[in-house]
């Protein structure tokens, strides 16, 4: 992962364009819409309130997906969520972004806890969260129907990833 550049606009626009990538997130975005978004991310990366990252793969830094942390409104933790080409689905790359972030938020900036929200029907979604350690919640809803909430917590004691790592665990 890596911050959004210029050059990501292209790919940014064709995820979030398309219709099969956003159908458990109300939908494509307009080509105007997500050009709009894409200018917002550039511009506002990362803020007090969350941050946007452009997934690219290791070897070749090819921009794969989209992830994100921001406040939520329905959960006290921050949201996080996660968009990918659809090459790249069920290829592990979406396990492998969510535990980073997992890490990092709950260790390195010792934030109390992640939530996520996903659509009923998403199964894939609702697996990697699972797999990642994340617990529903709960079922919520609003105008575009059911949804879960998912949250992680941190496991330690407040301590944060350094103190941890000197200690050995």
């Amino acid at each position: 992962m890596r911050p959004y550049r210029e050059s990501d606009r292209r790919q940014f626009l064709a995820l979030n364009c398309d219709p099969q990538v956003r159908r458990y997130m109300n939908g494509a975005l307009t080509g105007k819409a997500a050009d709009k978004k894409f200018n917002i991310v550039l511009k506002e990366q990362v803020t007090t309130q969350g941050a946007c990252w452009a997934i690219t793969k290791k070897m070749k830094p090819a921009y794969i997906g989209h992830a994100y942390m921001e406040p939520s409104k329905l959960h006290p933790f921050h949201e996080l969520g996660f968009l990918f080409l659809k090459p790249f689905w069920g290829r592990g790359y979406g396990s492998e972004a969510v535990m980073r972030l997992v890490r990092y938020y709950l260790d390195d900036v010792s934030f109390c806890g992640l939530s996520a929200s996903v659509d009923c029907d998403n199964s894939k979604s609702i697996c990697l969260l699972e797999k990642t350690g994340f617990n529903r919640e709960r079922v919520a809803v609003d105008n575009d129907g059911p949804f879960f909430i998912y949250s992680i917590q941190r496991k330690h004691s407040g301590k944060r990833g350094e103190e941890l790592k000197a200690e050995g665990k």
